[in-house]
């Protein structure tokens, strides 16, 4: 059928201004990305996503947050049949005359829309598609036709071509309706399989609501360009969807456009880091900025009475994880808090504290995990999905019985998270039960050494995935002792009643005393107990202790530690292996080399035309959209080249340098402790300008010198630190260093009664002084 301007009612919003203002060149062209047909593979598409709906552009399916479909390991992100998948016939890739010529693709992350364009002579059609920021259960599909030079009806055919009704759903007859002229129909089903079912009761009630697309859309010839607007709702109940499209079709397109764009401004008011002089650069941040933020929810969202809470991030984020072992299925690993969760931490607080809310959500499941295997606490799985259970596939036993890491790096997050905001409301609602009880896993993990006289952890796995069921894997017993300090601190300030005053010296006891192998021959940190040297690894392992971890040693154990582990790193392992390493070098001042790493952190794994990140390099394929790599090169850019680093205490930020081929690297918004800067490096140094003031009992040195924190405030320097001034003390509690390897003997505040393995010492002892006696 078609339908005709003058009668598409809510669906049309005629365009009062210059048509070409949604194409403005007064974006910053570094935004966008585009290119002819044919359309690249769908594996290096891109990925739109809100926070709540994801999606490969002109994808057949749609994910939602939270929404899994299968048992345990075979947990994917269900499919939802994508009804807001509509083409321009003309530039369909499926279209049975093949594609036009005069069809352009483009992804603009300035706004968050994949546009296709196709313009002759006669007219201009844009199509602009889009997960709407505010409205998140929406998907948008606007379509303008411009008159150009023909004076005839102009027609525009679309196509709507939504995926199978796969099988991770069981489908109800669909209904229809009509609302301000428009028939609308909906299509509501609930998934198949729930992933465990001693946790999960149910599946996941899923409906899709979207208008009937006309065959053709046009305007006459008294008509100079029109616009129309097709919206597809993707939410728990067919109510929730008709309410929902009833509000965003009764807006202007003006006042729908406002409010996306106002939650698109928000972001890229945070995460707008950019470089002048290298414009490949530039758009290589943007990218990886975009596809990683994508995934994140809106700082503020239209109400709805049906919605998960933020279920976190996936190394392929939202757009991906459908299909049974591909692209992660949408779980989440170590990668969420190690190498994505950094980079939104001191940009974006809000949604760092929704990245952690994911983790307490699914506590339950790590509880019954770990009382799976025989440990006290709770124990994060190495794959989590909607239960947080463990749904790591049959594949790959090793990861799930060995890489145990996971929960201390979860951890490690929390203590960041309150290291950068100092948030006590959040330490008691949330933080607590989350530090007290991974503690606890911890202290039934390690187990007492006679014959050192201090605690390894046995039969564990660290990054590198090439050596399972090794014992005292360097960054595993140190992130083990993070998690036990910081939960030894966490209980005592909650007053905890099951990790008391006994247990909490048992964890300072059990931490200070954890195992780190020391090569004093080699001044290096062998990886595990029993390491040699030139063994090939698979990826960036010991050295996270220079960074992220930032272990106290030595410069030229630091130094040692990088060059050891760089010459036996896998050539194809991850791109974040890269990014640590170029930070390692920063650090100790390697500049050249640096820049090497960081050349090799990102651009043998970028997929053209769209800036799409790979998980494997030199054209290896691999997971789309790998916002694991996207988060680990920012990284290398906020800690390694702006040199922003976060301790207990304070912030600094020193060691700035310029990336390679640079005049300045921006970083528009760094919040820490509620105090808002812009940084800037340049040639010359640094540049801090205030927006906000943040908390009390704060100070800033700049260059040595104290300097007051206001508003509108701007410093110049090399060097600058914001540090606390009160005494890191809370109600009575504090935060001990992570220290390790002191012998329990050397221990002076040890617990009063010894772990049972120190106790069976102990009695072998006495046994054998009364045999010699006797």
């Amino acid at each position: 059928m078609t339908v005709r301007p003058t009668v598409a009612l809510s669906l049309l919003v005629v365009v009062l201004g210059a048509f070409a203002s949604a194409q403005s060149d007064t974006d910053d062209g570094n935004y966008r990305f585009q290119t002819r047909p044919p359309l690249p593979d769908a594996s290096v598409m891109p990925t739109l996503a809100n926070g709540n709906i994801g999606f490969v552009a002109y994808g057949e399916y749609v994910h939602l947050n939270g929404v899994y479909n299968g048992l345990r390991g075979k947990s994917h992100r269900a499919r939802i049949p994508n009804y807001g998948n509509i083409q321009l016939t003309a530039c369909s890739p499926s279209s049975p005359g093949g594609v036009a010529d005069t069809c352009i693709y483009q992804l603009n992350m300035r706004t968050g829309k994949f546009v296709t364009v196709e313009e002759t002579g006669d007219y201009r059609l844009v199509h602009e598609m889009y997960p709407h920021r505010y409205y998140d259960t929406v998907l948008v599909n606007r379509i303008r036709i411009q008159r150009l030079g023909s004076t005839n009806t102009i027609t525009a055919r679309l196509s709507q071509i939504p995926g199978l009704q796969a099988a991770d759903f069981t489908w109800q007859p669909s209904t229809e309706f009509v609302m301000g002229g428009q028939l609308y129909k909906s299509q509501c089903g609930v998934t198949v399989q729930v992933e465990e079912p001693t946790v999960q009761a149910f599946g996941h009630n899923v409906c899709v609501t979207y208008p009937a697309i006309p065959e053709t859309v046009q305007i006459e010839p008294d008509t100079m360009a029109s616009e129309f607007l097709f919206c597809t709702a993707f939410t728990m109940t067919e109510e929730d969807g008709r309410r929902q499209l009833e509000v965003v079709t009764g807006l202007t397109g003006a006042q729908e456009e406002t409010l996306h764009m106002r939650e698109m401004d928000r972001l890229w008011e945070r995460y707008g880091i950019s470089v002048e002089r290298n414009d490949e650069l530039d758009r290589v941040i943007k990218a990886s900025a975009f596809y990683l933020f994508s995934s994140l929810p809106a700082h503020q969202v239209a109400a709805s009475s049906g919605r998960y809470p933020f279920y976190g991030l996936a190394p392929a984020g939202l757009g991906r994880g459908g299909i049974e072992e591909q692209e992660y299925q949408g779980h989440s690993f170590w990668d969420t808090e190690i190498w994505m969760y950094p980079s939104i931490l001191l940009m974006d607080p809000i949604n760092a504290a929704k990245v952690l809310s994911y983790r307490t959500t699914v506590i339950g499941g790590a509880r019954m995990n770990a009382m799976k295997h025989g440990f006290e606490g709770i124990q994060f799985p190495w794959e989590s999905a909607f239960t947080g259970t463990e749904v790591t596939p049959d594949c790959c036993p090793e990861v799930a019985d060995f890489q145990h890491h996971i929960t201390a790096d979860i951890v490690f997050a929390a203590r960041q998270y309150f290291y950068a905001t100092g948030n006590t409301d959040w330490l008691k609602s949330h933080g607590c039960r989350l530090a007290a009880d991974s503690s606890l896993f911890w202290l039934s993990r390690a187990s007492y050494n006679n014959a050192t006289d201090l605690y390894d952890i046995h039969n564990a796995m660290g990054p590198d995935e090439d050596h399972p069921n090794v014992s005292n894997n360097a960054f595993t017993n140190v992130m083990a002792a993070h998690n036990l300090f910081f939960g030894e601190f966490a209980s005592c300030y909650c007053r905890d009643q099951t990790v008391n005053e006994t247990v909490r010296r048992e964890l300072l006891q059990v931490a200070r005393g954890l195992t780190l192998l020391y090569d004093a021959a080699g001044d290096f940190h062998p990886q595990f107990e029993g390491y040699q040297p030139g063994t090939p690894i698979k990826q960036a392992d010991t050295v996270l202790l220079i960074y992220p971890l930032q272990h106290p040693m030595n410069v030229s154990t630091k130094a040692n530690n990088l060059r050891q582990y760089s010459q036996v790193t896998r050539e194809n392992g991850p791109a974040m292996t890269w990014a640590i390493h170029t930070i390692g070098h920063l650090e100790l001042g390697e500049v050249q080399q640096a820049a090497t790493m960081f050349d090799k952190s990102y651009r043998q794994y970028l997929r053209a035309p769209f800036n799409v990140w790979s998980e494997n390099g030199n054209n290896e394929p691999g997971a789309g959209n790998f916002i694991t790599g996207a988060g680990g090169f920012l990284q290398s850019l906020i800690n390694g080249y702006a040199g922003v680093r976060l301790h207990q205490d304070r912030l600094e930020i020193k060691n700035a340098r310029l990336p390679p081929d640079t005049r300045s690297l921006h970083l528009p918004t760094v919040e820490y402790r509620g105090v808002l800067f812009a940084l800037t490096v340049n040639e010359t140094g640094i540049k801090v300008a205030i927006r906000v003031e943040g908390q009390p009992d704060l100070k800033l040195t700049v260059d040595g010198t104290e300097r007051p924190i206001c508003k509108d405030c701007e410093y110049e320097g090399t060097t600058a630190i914001i540090q606390q001034t009160k005494d890191q003390i809370f109600e009575g509690c504090r935060l001990r260093p992570t220290t390790l390897g002191v012998k329990v003997a050397d221990q002076t505040d040890a617990a009063p009664a010894l772990r049972t393995t120190a106790l069976a010492f102990l009695s072998l002892i006495v046994c054998s002084l009364l045999s010699k006696m006797f």
